[in-house]
This record gives C-alpha cells, structure tokens and sequence, in this order.
C-alpha cells in the first residue's frame, strides 16, 4: 500500500509540472572544433570537444547513452553525476537516486540549485520534460530532496561511475573524487575532514553543485561549493588550472542521511538504486 501510494503522489507531482520550452534542445550543448576551445579543454589534438555548461572550458560527459535509450521508452534516467536542470536556467548535478521508505522514487542535489516546489527535468533526455520536483529542502546543510514522477528511471551506475554504498569518513590527506556536470570527473586531496563537511582541492564550478563525491564505489558527500565568496571566482574552470582553485566544500553524506531520516517525509528511509 505504501508503494502504490508513493506511485500515485508521483502521478499527481507529474500532473502539475509545465512543459519544458524547447524540450528537443538543450541550449548549453556546444561541440567545439576552433582550436582556443580544445586547448582550453587540455585536448590540443581532439577533433572536438563538448562544452556543456556556460564558463567551464572543459570536455564535458556527452549525453548518457543509457539516458538517451530511455528517450526511446519516453522516460528519465537518474543516476549519480546525471545533469540536471532545475526551474528554467539552474543547473546541477544529482548525488544519487534510489527509493525512500514508502516506495518513491528520489533524488538528491545540492539545496541551493532551486527551493521546494521548482520542477525538475533531466538535461541527457529533455525530451521527456520535466520529471521531478523539489519537494524537501535543509538550507543549513544544503540539499535538496526530488521526489521524481512516474517518468522516470533510476540508477546506480551514470557515465561510467558505479555508486554500491554510501556513508562512511574521509579523513584528513585521503584522495576523493567527484563527477559533475560541468568538469566531470576531478579528483583532489582532502585537506579537512568535520562531521558534517569535508574540504577537499577537488576541482568544481557551477553547474558541479550536488555531484557525488566518492571513493572508489562508497558515497562520501556531495559538492557545495567553494570554500571563497563568489565574488573572488577562483573556481575551476579549465583542467590547465591543475589544482589552482579554491578548496571545495561537500557535504558529508552520513549528515545528510541522518537529517532525511529525522522527520518522516519525502526521503526518509533513502536507499541507492
């Protein structure tokens, strides 16, 4: 019963979302073949590379081809580091996705990519439109919970990364990595580790907000943001940066997941596709 009632919430969530303007076209996916963009992108000798988000030089993921397959079924696949769009121009990356305890389908970001009640729609196959909405929202510890609509597909496994676990601590000197929407996959050291946050040298910029910071296959956190005012942008923005950026800041995963599980609500009870 709790599962069929999470499957109706959803079609009436689905129910009460606009339809995306220009769905067939994702107005950020530039190929680029002049040779300033592929040195930027650190890819000199690339026939093209693609550039994704707005002020990031890198080669970015292309469209998932899982993700692209779904179009076929008419659905969305989430997974972790799948690009999303939020309202009309927010850009993010989903930390995971999975189920909560009564059945929903959920995904979790940053909480400043929207606020409760913005839709959802997923960048790799804007052709199914919106699909979720932000339904749950912890500002202190910024995330952002999206229940998805029945139009969608989760995963555990997203351009190429696996996510098995989560939780568990990154200490002081260890290596973790990310994979976000803007400058894919960069790893770098952590420099501190507290109980609710962990800052490492990893490289991000915008568009990277909520991408899933991990260790191998374990969830450690998700992309915050820099540890300088965005007035400073030290982010990163080109791989021939190398590590000069400002530190990044996650949130630890293990705060989040205690935060969902404090309150019944959407989310509660999270558990990985």
């Amino acid at each position: 019963m709790k599962r069929a009632g999470g499957i109706v919430a959803a079609a009436l969530l689905l129910s009460t979302m606009p339809a995306v303007a220009n769905a067939q076209v994702d107005p950020n996916y530039h190929w680029k073949t002049d040779p300033v963009s592929k040195v930027l992108a650190g890819k000199p000798f690339a026939d093209r590379v693609l550039n994704r988000v707005p002020g990031s030089f890198f080669d970015a993921n292309p469209a998932n081809p899982a993700a692209r397959a779904a179009v076929g079924r008419g659905v969305s696949l989430y997974g972790p580091g799948s690009p999303i769009y939020v309202g009309q121009f927010g850009m993010c990356t989903v930390t995971a996705a999975g189920w909560d305890a009564t059945g929903r389908k959920i995904a979790l970001t940053a909480g400043h990519c929207g606020n409760v009640g913005e839709p959802v729609a997923a960048a790799d196959s804007l052709e199914a439109g919106y699909s979720g909405r932000i339904v749950r929202k912890n500002g202190a510890l910024d995330y952002s919970v999206i229940e998805l609509g029945p139009n969608t597909e989760v995963t555990g496994s997203y351009n190429g990364m696996m996510i098995r676990s989560l939780g568990g601590w990154a200490k002081t000197g260890d290596t973790l990595c990310k994979n976000g929407y803007a400058t894919g996959v960069t790893c770098g050291v952590v420099w501190a580790s507290e109980p609710a946050r962990h800052i490492t040298q990893v490289c991000a910029m915008a568009g990277d907000s909520g991408a899933p910071v991990y260790a191998g296959d374990r969830l450690v956190g998700m992309i915050n943001g820099g540890m300088l005012p965005q007035q400073v942008n030290l982010s990163c923005h080109t791989p021939l940066q190398g590590g000069l950026h400002a530190p990044t800041v996650s949130r630890n995963i293990d705060a989040v997941m205690r935060d969902l599980n404090a309150a019944p609500g959407p989310g509660q009870g999270f558990r990985l596709a």
